[in-house]
């Protein structure tokens, strides 16, 4: 039941920026599937930040090497393991 824009791979946070004013999104979902690749999401969560987004949209990560304690440091107010969790996580971001 939700709308999902699959923005691929080697996003900017710039792309995320203007993909989340586009689709209006309530929630961003960042993957990371290396640990090189985690160092990009504060990027991320600041772009929303300087877009004035921040307080508006959610930002949810995941992917193997995150952790709660990391999401919890970079400023995301959401957290999954795997997929299925994802769902779960989405539903209690959106007061659903």
């Amino acid at each position: 039941g939700y709308r999902v824009e699959d923005l691929g791979v080697d996003v900017t946070a710039d792309d995320f920026v203007a993909a989340a004013k586009e689709a209006n999104a309530e929630i961003v979902l960042i993957s990371a599937l290396l640990t090189t690749t985690m160092v990009c999401i504060p990027e991320v969560v600041k772009a929303l930040e300087r877009a004035g987004l921040k307080g508006r949209v959610k930002v949810m990560i995941g992917g193997a090497p995150i952790t709660r304690e990391y999401a919890d440091e970079v400023g995301a107010e959401g957290f999954a393991d795997d997929c299925a969790s994802a769902v779960d996580e989405t539903a209690r971001l959106m007061d659903i």
